[in-house]
């Protein structure tokens, strides 16, 4: 399994680079406008496995970095600081694709003993899917438009401006899939 949504041979060829001399420039760039753009978007692109850690859940929380695939586990500590697995029959999974999922407790249910600190760790997995193919195209082409400005605008010849505008350029095609956090 990929973790980049473009391959090097993509990228070649938007760049129109026929050698292998550059293979390990434009493999760290892919890499680089993969990490702009989640940072930027608050989004992850592949199929990543996360945790997050939460003192005390309220009976709803979001989860970061849509879209949420699936929640693998809940985990609680206790007073003891023994942890354990929270049975998935008390908690709902919302998994919005165009907002952050959500855990929600059911009705009539309450979260097991817990310690007052770092007590919820939620195990779970985010992205539009293991294979490039699920990456939408948009954002493929705001990588496009970064490794394209990064790649001709390296070393001694690139300028910050150069580099400021591929970064504009590219926050226009993602705006539309930008997670706002209030």
């Amino acid at each position: 399994m990929s973790t980049e949504p473009i391959t090097l041979d993509e990228a070649k060829t938007h760049l129109r680079v026929d050698s292998a001399e550059d293979n390990a420039l434009i493999s760290r760039l892919i890499t680089t406008a993969r990490l702009f753009v989640e940072k930027w978007t608050h989004r992850k692109l592949m199929t990543t496995v996360m945790e997050k850690i939460y003192d005390v859940p309220s009976d709803s929380f979001s989860l970061p970095y849509p879209p949420l695939q699936e929640v693998v586990k809940i985990e609680v500590i206790d007073d003891a600081g023994v942890k354990t697995e929270v049975s998935s029959s008390i908690y709902d999974i919302d998994l919005s694709v165009d907002t952050p999922g959500r855990v929600k407790l059911k009705s009539g249910c309450v979260w097991p003993d817990h310690r007052d600190f770092a007590s919820f760790i939620v195990t779970f997995k985010a992205g539009y899917g293991e294979a490039a193919a699920d990456v939408p195209e948009i954002l493929k082409q705001a990588l496009f438009v970064l490794i394209g400005h990064l790649y001709e605008n390296r070393g001694d010849e690139g300028t910050v401006k150069a580099r400021v505008q591929a970064f504009d350029e590219a926050k226009i095609l993602l705006a539309p899939y930008k997670v706002y956090y209030i």
